[in-house]
């Protein structure tokens, strides 16, 4: 039986909500009521100015269409939970950098097929087949990213030691299977799900791609340092703004647009993201 890397990435997908489920509760959210300007700023950041600056970006470069559409895709999707990590070794706001991570991916429901479908008429035009279903889309990204993480969250609500143990196991299986989806999208043949990517790939999106990250890293961590807030703080937004979420990007690009074109960004991205964060992270904490 052929390899479905597809329902290997959904899988995936809902393994990794499902630990950032396990490791809320219900009390965290009276985070939001208490900072709910630190939360506001950080999600205005991530779900507008980031993907403003990148489109932005964008239009000064003469990338493909297909690839323009590629990296909008990927910075429309909430944050990458590897943000988590990143700002717990950092000494970062947990309880902050999760919530983001969190609320950014519940509203994801339904900005994605507003800002998809914006920019596929943008790039080429009425009738393109770059259109989400919005129906379709929203049932799978709340099967794969919301219903996960409310199962989690209900699991550490009533039996929070189990939630412990079982985050301590799915976390490193999820990225395990995650590194499968990787492999087989950079390296995989096209009748597997493999992208055909190449060098003329990584040389267009590399320094495009790195401006953003580091675009991303700087406006995160700036604009809540001009409103005064601490350093911590300011370090744990701009890390949320570094880690973008590849693999929800290529499960809307290769599977749900059904075009392997449009996972290239992500895939690359994914490559060097974590490092130059973690770089970042290293040289902003106190």
């Amino acid at each position: 039986m052929p390899l479905n890397v597809d329902l290997l990435l959904k899988l995936v997908l809902s393994l990794i909500m499902l630990s950032v489920g396990l490791s809320l509760k219900l009390k965290d959210f009276e985070y939001v009521r208490k900072n709910k300007n630190l939360v506001l700023i950080g999600l205005l950041i991530k779900l507008l100015i980031i993907p403003a600056l990148g489109f932005l970006l964008l239009e000064l470069t003469t990338l493909p269409l297909m690839l323009k559409f590629g990296v909008i895709i990927l910075l429309v999707t909430p944050g990458g939970t590897t943000s988590n990590i990143l700002t717990y070794w950092f000494g970062g706001t947990s309880t902050l950098t999760i919530l983001l991570t969190t609320l950014s991916s519940f509203i994801c429901i339904l900005s994605i097929p507003v800002f998809v479908n914006g920019f596929s008429w943008y790039y080429f035009g009425n009738g393109s087949a770059f259109s989400l279903p919005v129906q379709d889309t929203f049932i799978n990204i709340f099967f794969i990213i919301l219903l996960p993480s409310f199962i989690g969250l209900f699991i550490n609500e009533k039996h929070p030691l189990f939630a412990v143990k079982a985050e301590q196991l799915i976390k490193p299986i999820s990225i395990l299977l995650l590194g499968l989806v990787y492999l087989i999208k950079l390296f995989g043949s096209r009748d597997i799900g493999g992208s055909l990517i190449n060098w003329e790939d990584v040389y267009l999106l590399l320094p495009v791609l790195i401006v953003i990250n580091l675009l991303g890293l700087l406006v995160g961590f700036l604009i809540p340092k001009f409103l005064g807030k601490n350093n911590n703080d300011n370090m744990t937004i701009g890390i949320e703004m570094g880690i973008q979420n590849p693999a929800l990007a290529i499960l809307i690009g290769g599977t749900l647009l059904s075009n392997q074109e449009l996972v290239k960004p992500a895939l690359i991205y994914a490559l060097f993201s974590f490092w130059t964060t973690a770089a970042f992270g290293y040289f902003v904490k106190d």
